[in-house]
């Protein structure tokens, strides 16, 4: 049976997709975000702490591809990119496949597991609004 969390590696699916339905469906906030860097998701959780993740896309017609971005289709997935936040300010890395290059799923897999352990180490979601907000 096919998860019905996870797109066809080869479609032309948001590659956000996936981990935000498998992040919501455990019941974690999820905030889409832009800055000048690119667009990126923000998980708060309850002790004020935050994990933003973002993909990269992968090469294409001999350029770089390391657009930092949540809105490439799926088959353009190079890796996944999250920065853990927390609640003093500090920033360190939280998870990086970007020298992995690991299949969508897989990868995806990973990231989703990463930020639910992480959002139980610190308390679980964010409850002050409605996870899909």
């Amino acid at each position: 049976m096919t998860d019905p969390h996870t797109p066809n590696p080869n479609g032309d699916e948001g590659v956000a997709t996936a981990p935000l339905a498998q992040l919501r469906a455990a019941g974690l906030r999820c905030l889409p975000c832009r800055d000048g860097a690119g667009t990126y998701i923000c998980v708060p959780f309850a002790d004020g702490s935050e994990v933003t993740f973002s993909g990269t896309a992968a090469d294409r017609d001999d350029r770089p591809g390391r657009e930092v971005s949540t809105r490439h289709p799926v088959r353009e997935h190079a890796s996944w990119q999250a920065t853990l936040e927390g609640a003093d300010g500090e920033c360190e890395p939280f998870y990086d496949s970007s020298a992995k290059n690991l299949p969508y799923e897989e990868d995806t897999a990973a990231l989703v597991a990463a930020i639910r352990a992480c959002a139980r180490e610190r308390g679980g979601p964010d409850r002050t609004v409605d996870p899909d907000d």
